[in-house]
């Protein structure tokens, strides 16, 4: 069974390049993880997400239901501090912005974080 860490991870702020830890690094995570398609990666082709996929489709349940399923595989499974409790589509438009809000459980503080963001 895999324990919980203990304290958040250090990164570095990709604007900035500074040193962040905390919620600030898991907004940043999250972001890369779902902006990240599958295969792109050369030395990581595992590494990503299909969220992206959903933006030449037409927005249908079926695939709005997808993206939301591909986003918490994702994030679930690439970022350790984090667990996805809730995604919800706010705004996906004909210029292929999607505007989504993601909620779940920061597992080092313990605490039910918020993030809204558009892609």
């Amino acid at each position: 069974m895999a324990s919980l860490p203990t304290k958040h991870l250090v990164d570095i702020d990709r604007e900035t390049g500074e040193l962040i830890s905390g919620w600030p690094r898991i907004k940043q995570s999250i972001y890369v993880i779902l902006t990240t398609r599958l295969r792109s990666r050369i030395m990581r082709l595992w590494w990503g997400s299909d969220f992206l996929n959903i933006q030449d489709k037409p927005g249908n349940e079926e695939v709005l239901f997808g993206g939301m399923m591909a986003a918490i595989a994702a994030i679930n499974t690439y970022e350790p501090e984090f667990k996805v409790t809730k995604v919800a589509i706010d705004a996906f438009d004909s210029t292929g912005d999607i505007t989504f809000t993601i909620e779940g459980h920061d597992l080092v503080d313990a605490q039910l974080k918020r993030t809204k963001q558009t892609i």
